[in-house]
């Protein structure tokens, strides 16, 4: 494509006086022509730079022509003189232009200030919830440690005051229709609540007063207690009373399982106990049982221990173990326990009434598993006859104070998924001065060490001097066994003794 091109002058430039000229004539003709101020200013310079160059040199020709001038656009004529021309024409337009970058500049800037304004106000919003988050999220996991009411509150006022939340922390729980202080990082225990914790108590919602905030724990619509916080000088704002809003809604929870908790370990707790057996007295024979719920956590409600003599005169002994914890537990281990002397008493030996009871079990809708030992005594000859399902080993202990665990193959769970369990029955002696122990492993494990240990240890304290016998040995056994006094489940523990007839605690 061919460019169109007007040659607007052509001159010779040799002196400085020639290249002024030159430099105000180019001025006349750019003033009349359509170019953007900034070019106008960009070309006089060049131009400049040119001129200056040909006088160093000694002078040249220089020629000014247009290219593609748009159409309808006045070529000034190379010989035209309009009015004179001044720097002005090329500054205001050039001047008028950079006011106007200024502006949008300053428009920029000020955009640009806010934008980071707003971003440091929600960087530090951000910061504030991740602290909130981070805060709960402690309360939280520190609640959870527990299921003792006691202990949930004083964790929690505790923790508040490290955490700085507060200066003083109190929890207000309801004993019979008035407020009772339970927990408090306070020197003295304070006896009466304030009118703010009353107030909390009564309408349900949270209530400031100077320096203080009453936090209710709230379930649903029931209202376990009050939390008060305390500090010298500084009220509690609006965001301190909902982040402490939220600290008494996850202790309410708390609170509330620790609440059930206890109220099911106690129903679990006392209908096992009720179904305890008064033991049977009987010529040559003297019979001492124990039975300990656990001493921390929610492993109550599974064994039990049976003692009883049948028709025939022969003691039968035996102890078991449901698997799960809890009202069902306690529940499957009555059945159990009945079931075995009912059929014991009918007169089935130990490895039949063993599997007549897993087939009671299988026949019910339950996904509890239980282990079982069963024994068979003769007073007067000493002759035991004895089965398992899935329990620990019993202990024999000679005349002379000697004691073994009774390893022989035991059968499998009562209750598992098998149609027919035979449980191989074995027999032994119980020598006269003798003695048998059945127990669950509530007595023998431990989370620092394995059962293996658990059971040498059993049968160190078993092996006792033969002299030691009967409550003496019961209490030895439990003192050496459950040194700690903190057992994760709970335990039965089943001694008989063949004894002379006119021992102590015989017939």
């Amino acid at each position: 494509m061919t460019s169109m091109r007007t040659e607007l002058l052509s001159q010779r430039v040799g002196t400085e006086a020639d290249a002024r000229r030159l430099r105000e004539s180019l001025l006349r003709l750019l003033a009349q022509l359509p170019v953007d101020g900034v070019d106008r200013a960009e070309l006089l310079v060049a131009v400049g730079r040119v001129l200056r160059g040909l006088v160093r040199v000694g002078g040249g020709v220089v020629t000014v022509a247009v290219e593609d001038v748009p159409e309808g656009t006045t070529i000034p004529l190379p010989g035209s003189r309009p009015e004179q021309v001044t720097d002005d024409t090329l500054l205001a337009p050039l001047l008028a232009v950079i006011a106007e970058q200024r502006k949008v500049l300053d428009w920029h800037q000020t955009e640009l200030q806010q934008t980071n304004a707003g971003l440091l106000a929600l960087h530090a919003e951000l910061e504030q919830q991740r602290r909130r988050l981070t805060f709960l999220d402690q309360i939280s996991r520190m609640l959870v440690t527990s299921l003792a009411e006691d202990e949930v509150l004083h964790r929690l006022v505790q923790h508040l005051v490290r955490a700085g939340f507060a200066e003083t922390a109190t929890s207000w729980v309801p004993v019979e229709d008035v407020l009772s202080c339970a927990a408090t990082t306070s020197d003295d225990i304070p006896r009466m609540p304030p009118p703010e914790v009353v107030a909390a108590a009564r309408t349900h919602r949270a209530h400031r007063g100077s320096a203080t905030l009453a936090l209710p724990f709230l379930v649903g619509t029931q209202c376990l207690g009050v939390l008060e916080l305390r500090r010298a000088g500084l009220d509690y704002d609006e965001d301190e009373r909902e982040l402490g809003n939220h600290v008494a809604s996850r202790a309410a929870v708390a609170l509330r399982n620790a609440r059930e908790y206890e109220r099911e370990r106690d129903l679990a707790e006392t209908l096992q106990r009720a179904m305890l057996p008064t033991l049977p007295r009987s010529p040559g024979i003297r019979v001492c049982a124990r039975y300990r719920p656990a001493s921390r956590g929610v492993n109550v409600g599974g064994d039990w221990y049976d003692a009883f003599v049948r028709p025939d005169g022969r003691v039968v002994l035996t102890v078991g173990d449901v698997t799960g914890h809890g009202i069902d537990a306690a529940l499957m281990m009555g059945q159990l326990q009945k079931a075995l002397r009912a059929y014991a008493i009918e007169g089935h030996g130990p490895a039949a009434t063993l599997r007549l009871v897993h087939q009671l079990m299988r026949t019910q809708q339950t996904t509890l598993f239980a282990t079982a030992v069963i024994a068979e005594l003769d007073p007067g000859t000493g002759a035991l006859r004895w089965a398992g399902a899935g329990h620990l080993p019993m202990a024999l202990r000679a005349a002379d104070g000697t004691a073994e665990l009774l390893t022989d193959r035991q059968a499998p769970l009562l209750g598992v998924p098998m149609n027919k369990i035979d449980p191989p029955e074995h027999s032994t002696v119980v020598e006269a001065g003798g003695a048998l122990l059945l127990y669950t492993d509530g007595l023998v494990e431990r989370r620092h060490y394995d059962i293996d240990t658990g059971l040498r240890r059993l049968v160190d304290a078993f092996a006792a001097d033969p002299g030691v016998q009967g409550e003496t040995l019961v209490r030895s056994m439990l003192a050496d066994l459950l040194t700690d006094s903190r057992h994760e489940d709970d335990m039965c523990l089943l001694l008989c003794e063949r004894v002379a007839p006119d021992s102590p605690d015989t017939e």
